[in-house]
This record gives structure tokens, sequence and C-alpha cells, in this order.
């Protein structure tokens, strides 16, 4: 008994120990400065000469130096994203930069690196640019701040599209009459600079942080275009060099102060002495921050970490020894300038070679603080605090990966691609034209020399691996467009968590979970859900689908609350259909079907392009189906994504207003080359059907002569309906008829607008008391309560206060149906009634001669259709021949 009580006090006295140690231990606070579009050889530490950045430079004395610091990304949002998760970018689904409308914002259930600092006690600020959220003022449904991903306090964000060179209070551009940051005052007068302002900002929060251990992210704007520097230190640069040539010859901000072309250099070449103004701002700010760590003693236990979020603009600079810039994925476009200082704990004046990219600063960090990853924040990056400490270590890792689709070029140059790095090694694969690069990066960092036809076997090898990766992590491959051109973001929902859009018609058989839209098992047959106000014609819509159980998908488009278009997904083939319309000879039509064997657990990205009277739907580049019919050349207004009984899920939602691609031509003459590629092997009787059904439309709208036999039926048909009209009358009809009916009691009739009224609240009853017993309902978004509500509904189903409801809402039902037995009728007894009327007139002489007229009719229309039409004449040979030969057996 003694010697129990001694170990229990034993394991006390150690936790106490344990405790008193981690309190001991300070824990070092983080500064990262991030710069934007700031090209690797820019700094005076990286070897330039014209640009001054003393004080960048003594950090690098001060600390260690990265010379193969890499971006997860060559533009701005997927680094940001990737900087904050530890994430690849095409993990997280951003990878390109937000537009200014974007709904695919920072997803809030990613645990990012300032919530995991926040629950280790650190208070956590930011000052500048965040760029991971469409924006209110843009249109976006939602809008995530910083705040929503454990920034505590924040300043100087943007609330619009930024880039525009409104770097001077009060911060508008042009007449555009709008601050585009959240800054309500300046605070260093009416010149206030914006890289002024936010080194102000944030040696305030390290002030009023000093007691206790922060993160501040200095995320400035700086130097990205349009360059626009401080006019007393641009003159200064003018001055110490010649400015290079102008990369444009239209310069909005010269032609506010009364200049023609660009006389004020702000897009200059090289020796750009806005570029040079703007980061001796920045420059200024870090020895800000450098002085105030040492005033405050904090300086040595302080990470302090200079970056950018890629390479540097090549209109504006040159990236050289590097080749490239922002946009493409050669070394000048995702190699950075790195540098970390943290007194004591890492060497001054030292370089380290290793290989690092952005994805790394989150393990590195909690690394720092001996805190474990947390299991539902997936680590692309890994701790580099060894190469942190011992800049010469050789440090084993796999290689980095890039994943940059693009639907057309960069404005910049960059190019559709991936990449990986293995050590030397590395490989860029263009999607656009299937080529690949490969270089020796140590021998040629500048990669002038394309090594993939003397090794291919390394070409082989890095491509194999770049595949699997991207299969690993669910990389998005979209098809880029083929007929259409991108345009305006006109509609999309990426289904994060608390950011799906308000637009959709929900109903019980989907739910948006996971930050997936998901078609779930409700014993519907088949079920739709609606975009609610579509408006668009020509359009790109891009999507990514998962089968999972089920075994048929469709996008739905339409005009006028009725479908026109059908994309359908079959889990071997996939194709196109319209629909008849009735305001124009159109029938339906089924249209190029393509195989293609979908993995039902793998994501797929279908990207329809709608230009014209075309449609053409596509996987990838090979697998292609195409439409060209004029029912397609109207604006849709109805878009709906349909599936069979069995779950499915939906992501990454597009629509994108579009124009005619610049290489129309290529891409048509591309598309009927491979539209035939992959047929599908379909049964002879069925192919019959469907050529019989094509037949029809394609000899309504060339062939007089067929449109007047046709018509012929269908004035029978009328005359049928008219002498007939219980015996004729189509089920649809008949349920119009009785939708008529309801409509006409409940204007016209109090007594069943008061009965149906009491079915309502029936029913509301039943979902209320559901919400009283599970009150988190009460809380959920609509996107997911009506799926969440017959799941506890399935757990009450038994409860006597539950019964009682079922009960009063069953006699409020049959009060109504007895009352008005006349709208209460089933498929059933519509079919039963239309035979019975059928039975009671078939024996008159005028029925009889009237349906063999119509028979009649309808024979000469088939034959006519059969002889005329050379595909299903040819079709309907082959049926006959196997039935013969079939019969000989």
């Amino acid at each position: 008994m003694l010697d129990r009580l001694h170990s229990k006090l034993f394991v006390v006295a150690l936790v106490i120990l344990s405790a008193f140690q981690v309190h001991a231990a300070e824990k070092p606070n983080v500064v990262f400065i991030l710069a934007d579009d700031l090209g690797w050889s820019e700094l005076g530490s990286y070897g330039n000469h014209f640009n001054e950045t003393p004080h960048l430079d003594q950090l690098a004395n001060e600390g260690v130096r990265f010379t193969q610091a890499y971006a997860s990304a060559p533009v701005c949002s997927p680094y940001r994203a990737s900087l904050l998760t530890g994430q690849y970018p095409a993990r997280i689904g951003i990878l390109d930069y937000l537009r200014p409308n974007s709904s695919n914002a920072l997803p809030v259930d990613q645990l990012t690196l300032p919530e995991m600092l926040q629950q280790q006690g650190y208070t956590t600020g930011m000052v500048g640019k965040w760029h991971l959220t469409g924006y209110e003022y843009h249109g976006a449904e939602h809008e995530i701040r910083p705040v929503d991903h454990g920034f505590k306090w924040d300043i100087a964000r943007e609330v619009k599209g930024v880039g525009n060179g409104a770097n001077f209070w009060p911060y508008e551009f042009r007449d555009q009459q709008i601050r585009w940051l959240d800054l309500p005052q300046n605070s260093l007068g009416d010149n206030e600079f914006l890289v002024d302002r936010m080194n102000l900002e944030a040696v305030d929060f390290i002030k009023r942080n000093q007691e206790q251990p922060f993160f501040l992210y200095l995320s400035h704007y700086a130097p990205h275009s349009i360059l626009n520097g401080k006019p007393k230190l641009v003159e200064k640069y003018r001055q110490k060099q010649q400015p290079g040539k102008s990369t444009r010859d239209r310069c909005y901000l010269c032609e506010d102060q009364g200049y023609e072309g660009d006389t004020l250099n702000h897009w200059a070449g090289d020796h750009n002495p806005h570029l040079a103004a703007m980061l001796e701002s920045v420059d200024d700010g870090v020895g800000m921050i450098l002085k105030t760590l040492d005033n405050l003693g904090l300086a040595e236990n302080t990470i302090v970490i200079f970056t950018s979020d890629n390479g540097g603009e090549t209109n504006v600079t040159s990236n050289a020894p590097l080749r490239g810039g922002k946009s493409e994925l050669y070394e000048g476009g995702v190699r950075v300038p790195l540098i970390v200082r943290w007194p004591r704990q890492i060497p001054k004046k030292t370089v380290c070679d290793g290989l690092t990219m952005n994805v790394d600063f989150y393990p590195t960090i909690l690394d720092v603080l001996g805190v474990n990853d947390d299991s539902h924040q997936k680590l692309d990056g890994v701790s580099v605090l060894s190469l942190w400490k011992s800049p010469k270590l050789s440090l084993e890792r796999d290689p980095l990966y890039w994943h940059y689709p693009l639907d057309q070029p960069h404005f910049l140059g960059g190019r559709s691609a991936g990449a990986i790095r293995d050590k030397n090694w590395k490989l860029i694969e263009f999607f656009d034209t299937e080529e690949t690069e490969l270089y020796a990066i140590a021998e040629d960092s500048s990669e002038q020399e394309d090594l993939s036809a003397a090794k291919p076997k390394v070409v082989h090898a890095l491509k194999s691996r770049l595949q699997t990766w991207r299969t690993s992590i669910n990389a998005r491959m979209p098809s880029a467009p083929m007929l259409a051109r991108p345009q305006s973001l006109y509609f999309s929902d990426h289904f994060s968590a608390g950011q799906e859009s308000g637009r959709w018609h929900f109903t019980k058989d989907w739910a948006i979970e996971k930050g997936v839209l998901r078609r779930v098992k409700t014993g519907s047959e088949d079920t739709r859900m609606f975009l609610k106000n579509a408006q668009f014609r020509n359009a790109i819509i891009r999507f990514d689908f998962q089968f999972q159980e089920s075994n048929n998908l469709r996008l739905v488009t339409g005009s006028n609350g009725h479908y026109n278009a059908v994309v359908h997904l079959h889990r071997d083939h996939f194709f196109i259909q319209t629909a008849q319309d009735k305001s124009g000879p159109y029938f339906s039509h089924r249209h190029g079907e393509c195989a293609f064997d979908f993995d039902p657990n793998r994501w797929y990205t279908l990207t329809v392009e709608f230009l014209e009277d075309e449609l053409v739907a596509h996987i990838d580049a090979d697998h292609v189906v195409y439409a060209k019919h004029p029912i397609l050349d109207q604006e849709r207004t109805y878009l709906a994504f349909q599936v069979d009984d069995s779950d499915a899920a939906f992501d990454n939602l597009q629509i994108l207003n579009a124009s005619k691609h610049t290489d129309y031509g290529v891409g048509i003459k591309h598309v009927l080359s491979v539209a035939s590629k992959y047929p599908v092997q379909i049964a002879l009787e069925e192919r019959l059907k469907i050529e019989k059904v094509n037949a029809r439309d394609r000899l309504y709208q060339s062939d007089a002569q067929y449109r007047q036999l046709f018509q012929q039926v269908e004035e029978l048909d009328a005359k049928q309906k008219k002498e007939y009209p219980d015996a004729f009358r189509s089920h649809k009809e008949f349920t119009k008829k009785i939708q008529e009916r309801r409509k006409d009691l409940h204007e016209n009739d109090p007594r069943y607008k008061e009965l149906l009224f009491a079915t309502y609240r029936a029913k509301r009853a039943l979902d209320e008391f559901l919400i009283e017993q599970e009150l988190f309902l009460e809380e959920l978004p609509k996107s997911r309560k009506p799926k969440e509500l017959e799941r506890i509904r399935q757990q009450y189903l038994d409860h006597p206060g539950y019964q009682a409801l079922v009960q009063k809402q069953a006699v409020a039902q049959q009060v109504l149906e007895k009352t008005y037995p006349q709208i209460f009728v089933s498929d059933e007894e519509i079919k039963q009634i239309r035979q019975e009327r059928r039975d009671e007139v078939e024996q008159e002489e005028k029925f009889r001669k009237l349906k063999e007229e119509r028979a009649n009719a309808y024979r000469a229309e088939q034959d006519y259709l059969m002889t005329k039409d050379k595909i299903l004449f040819k079709v309907q040979q082959q049926f006959d021949k196997m039935k013969r030969d079939t019969t000989s057996e």
C-alpha cells in the first residue's frame, strides 16, 4: 500500500516538475514578414547592387540565408494558403490566385498555424494582405477574414481586388471612391504611404503584446505591381541608375498626373526605381522591428523570418540568374529569398543550400514549441528546424511538388504545368502540350540545358512519381477549354463548411458536409438539386464528381424552366442529350457517346462548354463528347445536378462567362477528330431505339415533307384528345388538371385553405418537436438541416410524443382527402380511369376509324424516317441481319 502511495507521489512530482520546466522555457515570439512578388535576387545579401536593403542584409548577417527556398506556387493565394495550413495547394484546392468574387476562400475547417499557436497561449496578429477569400464588395456571398482562421487582431486588410497602385492615403484608385483597405483613418498624415503605415502597425502590435508570446504576420502588398513608391525614394533611384525601357506603352498613374506613356517609370523593365523605393520602405520596416525587439529585450527570444510569396514579375525586373518569374514553374517563379534569425539558437552569417518550401514553416514552428501535429490537420511539409540550427546538414526529405493547372496562359506568361524537385533533378511537365523538361539544378540553376532527351529513364521515374503524388492528394486536373475562352466568374461554390451558397434549392436528398456536396441515401428514385435564379448564356461549367454507389449522374441545363441540354455520366461512358422544345422544331437527340471506365471512388473533373449552338464536354483532351444543335443557342435560366437513388458527391462547381476561343479553329478541329475516338458498345436493339429518336430530330429540322407527315400525326393526336379527352389525356395532363383544381380551390374555397394549412401546421409541429429534442438542429445551415432532420427523425419514430404528432398529422391529411377526394388521385387510379374510358368507346365506329387513321399516319411517318435517314436505315439493316442470323441458328 505504501509503495503504491510513493509511486503516486513520484508521478505527481514529475508532472509538477514538467509543468515548471515548460513554464520556465520561454516560448519564442515569431515575426513572419512576407513580401509580395519579391524575386530571389533583389536583396543585397543575394547579390543585388542596385536595390538598397541594409536592414535585411543585417538580418542575414545575424541568421541563416537560404539559397534553395521555394514557394509552393508561382502566384499569390496558393502560397498563402500553404503557409497557414502546412499543405500543398493541390490538397487545399486553391490552385491559382483568387478572383475578387471567388467562393473558394480558405475553408474554415482548416486548422491553421495561428489557431495552433493560439492553443499554445500565443497572441496572434496580422498586418496587411490576406487574399484568401472573395470580397463582398465584388459580390462574393461569403467573405472569410483572418479572424476566421486564428488571428485575434488584424489591420490593413484588403476589402476588394488589389494591385492597382493606390499605395497612398486615402488608398483610392482613380474614380472608384472606395478605400480598398480597412483603414478608417490615417496615422501618418495626408501623404501616408501604405508600407510605412503597415510597419508602424507591426511595431505597435509588438509593443502591445510584449508581455506574452506573440505571432505577428506582416504581409506586405509591396512590391506587387502596379509599382508605386514614395516620390523622394523613387527619384533617388532614378538618379542612381537610368531606368530600363518600359514594358508598357500606357500607365494609368502617369495619365492621372497629366503625362503620356510611362514617363514616371512605373513599368521600367530593369532598374525600376519604384520597385527599389518600395523595397527600401519594406527594409526600413524590418529595421524598425529589429530595433523595437532590441529595445524591449525581446530580440533573443524572437524568431524573425523574411521571405516572398513567389518570384518577381519579369515585366518590372529580372530574376537572373534564375529563369522566368512569377506565374512560371521555372526557378525564377518559385525560388524565393528566405532569411531566418533566432539569436543563440541558430548560427550567424550562415548560408544554407538545403531544400525547403513554405509548407515547412507550420511543422517547423510546432517543432520549435515541442508540440505534436494535430491529427485533424494533414501536413505536407516537414520540420526543418535541424537545418535552421545546422545549415550544413544534409536533410533527407521527400521531393518537392508543384501543381499549377491553367485554362489559358497567365497574363505574365506562365503555362499550365506541374513540377517535381528530387534532390538535384527538376522535372517540369507542361499540361497544355504534354511536353517535359528536365534540369540538373546544381549545375544549371538557370535551367538552360534541357536533359529530357538525354535522360529518358530519369524523366519516366520523375513523371511517374509526380503522377502518383497527384493521385494521392486528389489533385484536380481539369481539361482546358477547347472552344470557349473563360471570362468573368458568374457563379461558383466549393461547398466548404459554412461557405456554401444560399442559391441552392435543397431537399433531404442532398447535403453539404465535409467540404463536398453529397446526394445521400433517402429512398428517392431520382432527385435534382437546383441553382436558383440562374442566368447565363455562353459559359464554361466545371465541377468535380465522384460516383460512389450511383450509376448515373447528370448535369441538367435549360431555359424558361425547362431543360434543353443534359450531360449524362454513366459508370462506363458519357454523352449529351438535347431535349424536345415546344418553341421550335426540335426533338430529343442523343449526341456523341464516349467510353470511359470511371472508378467510382475516384474524383474526376468535367469541363462543359456552351458556345452559341455548340456544346462540348470532356474529361481530358481525348475523352470528348460534342453536340451542335439550334436548341443550345439561348440563354440558360436553369441548372441542376441529378442523381439516381444512390450516394454520389460533387465539388468545386464553377460557371464562367465565356466567349469564342481565340484558337477556336484549332479547337473544333481537335474536338471533331476525337469525338468518336472511344465508341461505346451498345446492343443493336438499343442503338436502333436511339437512332429512331435522333432521326426524327434530324429530319424535322431539314425535311419539309417529314414535318408534314409528323404534323398529321400530331393533328390526329389532338383530334383524339378533343373527341375522347379522358381516354387519351396523358398522365402529365391528368396531374396538371388536378393541380389547376387545387389552385382554384386555394384561391376560392376558404374551407379547403383552412384544411390545407392544418396539414402544414401538423407537419411543422413534427419538425419543431425534433428541434426541441435536439437543439443543435436550429443552428445548422440550410444545406445540412433537411438531411439532419431526417436522420434525427429515425431516432424518434417510436417516441410517444412524436407518435402523437404523427397521428395528428395523419388525421389532418385524412380530413383533407376525404373532403376533397377529386384532387387526391393516385397514379394507378389515373391509369385505371384512362383504361375505363377507352374500354367504353372501343366499339364505337367513329373511335375505331380515328384510331386506324392515326395508326396509318404514324406508319407513314416511320416508313419515311427509315427510307430518308441514312444512319437509321443502316442500323435497321444491321439489326434485321442480326435477327435473321439468330433465327437461322
